[in-house]
């Protein structure tokens, strides 16, 4: 296995390679915004680590990095939400979708969690 600051380089490298491609591309939409949303997560992900990293360099309290990581899954949770409203209104989601079931249960659980929250208010 390559150590990781090699498949970082290939990766970046790989990455502007790619952002060449998606601006002389022809190509949908809707695959150009799941892209995105890939890069925005990566993006957010080494973000995250790198914050973590430099904060137990300076004794620093680096727990504070997971309230931030908190909020941004919750704003990427209500935009693949939104997102896979549109599919299922769309008819490109189905009963026969494999993970649908599993995410209909999931999505049941989290339902379950929240409401007291906002019961309370």
């Amino acid at each position: 296995m390559e150590p990781l600051s090699e498949r970082l380089t290939a990766a970046t490298q790989e990455l502007q390679e790619l952002e060449k491609l998606v601006i002389s591309g022809d190509f949908s939409p809707r695959v150009l915004s799941d892209f995105r949303s890939a890069v925005d997560n990566i993006r957010q992900t080494a973000w995250a680590v790198q914050q973590w990293t430099e904060r137990k360099q300076q004794q620093r309290d680096p727990y504070a990095v997971l309230s931030i990581l908190s909020r941004e899954r919750v704003r990427r949770a209500a935009q693949i939400t939104t997102d896979l409203t549109v599919d299922l209104e769309s008819l490109e989601l189905g009963f026969e979708t494999e993970g649908l079931a599993d995410l209909f249960h999931a999505i049941e659980r989290l339902h379950e969690r929240l409401t007291p929250l906002f019961k309370k208010r």
